[in-house]
């Protein structure tokens, strides 16, 4: 098998299937793609702005009496360029790809080599390092050659949330709900105290809960331990309180709790000018190379809808009573007594 066959045939094989890579990107099943939405022309950074209306409604009277104040807040989102520089011997995996053939009953023209490449071996590791990066991964432009530091993750997207501080943020601060350090003992507890912490005015707009994949095996065993029944037989992780969807993430920190209104969670991807693709293929004395690029990231439309379980200290809310009136109506900075 002759490598400049298969960097033709790879050509070849990639001109006739175009939505091959964005779809496996832009489509993949990862826990956070499934519940984000999609932001869908991003390359870098993406402003966002939302308007605050205060209370317009009064008693009849015939003079006029204005009422009503408009805000304008604003924030950047951002993703992050990402490529994939894969080589590949093909005298190296012949053994796998004729094993393949075998075992699927396929013959090479089912089954090119340049189509097991891409589809077997490149396009699922990319898809798997891409689970990792989309939750513990932490942009470093000085270590790009390094996986690892081509994107912010969700853990570095919440730490950078939780580091915020109230006197120096104008705006942009999540809402912090108290709770108790998590242990195997109390997350039950820690739970539903999370979930009765939720502001008022949004609490029936909370859908889900997202957890670590540890936290998620604590909270179902902690539950049947102390109710003595299973209500995770039709594989619906439920609370307790408001019936709202855990949702595990792997590798997310363990201990903490966050949810946010729906449609505020974005991934931010670029399906036209930047859509992912295999730009080139070349072929280098034994190898044959594969050049990828994409764009992908995540972040919250308003961080004041984020809310993020605070085990530190007391503070509750926005970090300020003027924030927590503007957004919440409500005064509360440390935890009030329940």
């Amino acid at each position: 098998m002759e490598i400049n066959d298969i960097v033709k045939e790879s050509g070849e094989f990639l001109a006739n299937n175009p939505g091959l890579v964005p779809a496996a990107i832009n489509r993949s099943t990862s826990v956070l793609d499934k519940h984000t939405q999609p932001l869908t022309k991003v390359k870098g950074k993406f402003p966002s702005a939302h308007t605050l209306l205060s209370n317009v409604v009064q008693g009849f009277g015939t003079q006029w009496n204005e009422l009503g104040v408009l805000q304008i807040e604003h924030k950047i989102l951002r993703d992050f360029h990402q490529k994939v520089n894969f080589a590949i011997v093909p005298a190296d995996i012949l053994g796998s790809y004729w094993a393949f053939l075998y075992q699927e009953d396929l013959s090479k023209e089912d089954m090119p080599i340049s189509k097991y490449i891409i589809e077997n071996e490149l396009l699922p590791t990319v898809i798997d390092n891409l689970a990792t990066l989309e939750v513990e991964g932490v942009y470093n432009p000085a270590r790009l050659t390094e996986f690892g530091f081509s994107m912010n993750g969700l853990n570095k997207l919440l730490a950078d949330l939780l580091a915020y501080d109230a006197a120096i943020e104008a705006n942009n601060m999540p809402y912090r709900i108290p709770i108790d350090a998590v242990t195997d003992a109390n997350i039950v507890a820690q739970m539903t105290k999370y979930e009765r912490g939720l502001p008022k005015k949004t609490k029936n707009k909370v859908k889900k809960i997202f957890v670590s994949e540890n936290d998620a095996e604590r909270y179902q065993l902690a539950y049947e331990d102390q109710f003595g029944q299973n209500k995770f037989q039709d594989n619906a992780m439920r609370t307790r309180l408001g019936k709202r969807e855990i949702v595990a993430v792997p590798g997310m920190t363990d201990g903490l709790f966050f949810s946010t209104t729906e449609n505020n969670f974005k991934r931010l991807i670029d399906v036209f000018d930047g859509a992912p693709a295999i730009t080139d293929v070349q072929k280098q004395d034994y190898k044959v190379k594969y050049f990828m690029e994409f764009w992908k990231g995540y972040d919250f439309l308003i961080n004041e809808l984020v809310y993020i379980s605070n085990d530190v200290d007391t503070t509750r809310g926005l970090g300020s009573t003027e924030r927590n009136q503007k957004y919440y109506g409500e005064d509360g900075v440390t935890a009030p007594v329940v």
